[in-house]
């Protein structure tokens, strides 16, 4: 058999558990990678293996260089599929055929729960042990929060800011509404505080959204443009931003100051997201 035969079936042998569709998920380093599988199917443990080929062995899969091999490391390659897959193992075969490996701190790999992330570390971790440590494996918000606590002070924040959790966030609403003298018995906190959090995800500012309100006429969304201004300022002011704002002021960040977004560029070269259909 040829080096390349000899490689391949080693590294196939690797994640002998995975179908051959799966494989060509994991195998696949260079591009972008679309998995669609019902639940249950193995989608994050494709995520996980992908991850692990990445990190020990790069783009080995399907580099068609031959290269010239000892005899010990001849024979390794061949008896390696027969072999424990020890870390001892695999440490050994990386060093044989690893093409161009992918440093773990370049990747990003995302979820949307707390529970699904811790998940997503633990296996991470029971596959690439130490390694598992450098790939930031978290929620798009925890994600997000990391990036603030470097770069909001761009945005006029101080490093120090606070998250409003929901129950805040409906607090300073209840104020704002009892300072513009807006009955709760005529529009519940929670009109305003639905209205804004869509228009963050849909980014739009105070400031934008008060021309839209005013255009309009309707009453709900001229008070929801007043409550939304004061509501911004309010948070401003105490160095503070609810759970909408942090990917909000995120996108901010990427879309202001190209420099931060170059960055993160080169630092996240891999990004993964696990259980994609629900972005």
């Amino acid at each position: 058999m040829t080096y390349n035969e000899l490689k391949r079936r080693a590294l196939e042998s690797c994640f002998a558990r995975a179908n051959n569709m799966q494989k060509k998920a994991i195998f696949k380093v260079r591009g972008a990678v679309l998995i669609i599988a019902g639940a249950g199917s193995g989608k994050t443990t494709v995520l996980v293996n992908r991850i692990a080929n990445m990190t020990r062995f790069g783009n080995a899969f399907h580099d068609d260089e031959e290269r010239n091999i000892s005899p010990d490391e001849e024979r390794f390659l061949a008896e390696f599929p027969n072999m424990e897959k020890s870390s001892e193992n695999i440490a050994k075969l990386a060093e044989i055929i690893a093409v161009n490996p992918v440093n773990p701190w370049n990747i990003l790999a995302i979820t949307f729960t707390n529970k699904a992330a811790g998940e997503l570390r633990e296996r991470l971790s029971a596959m690439l042990g130490e390694d598992a440590e450098k790939i930031n494996a978290s929620t798009f918000h925890s994600a997000c929060v990391k990036i603030l606590r470097r770069e909001i002070e761009k945005l006029g924040f101080r490093a120090g800011f606070t998250i409003y959790d929901d129950d805040d966030s409906k607090r300073l609403l209840r104020e704002i509404m009892k300072n513009r003298g807006i009955d709760e018995k005529r529009i519940a906190p929670k009109v305003f505080r639905n209205n804004i959090s869509r228009l963050k995800d849909r980014m739009i500012s105070a400031e934008e959204y008060a021309k839209t309100a005013a255009e309009s006429g309707e009453f709900v969304e001229q008070k929801t443009a007043e409550i939304y201004a004061d509501y911004q300022k309010s948070l401003a002011s105490a160095n503070a931003v609810d759970f909408d704002d942090i990917i909000y002021l995120t996108v901010k960040l990427f879309e202001n100051f190209p420099d931060v977004l170059s960055h993160y560029r080169n630092l996240y070269k891999y990004i993964m997201v696990d259980e994609y259909q629900d972005t």
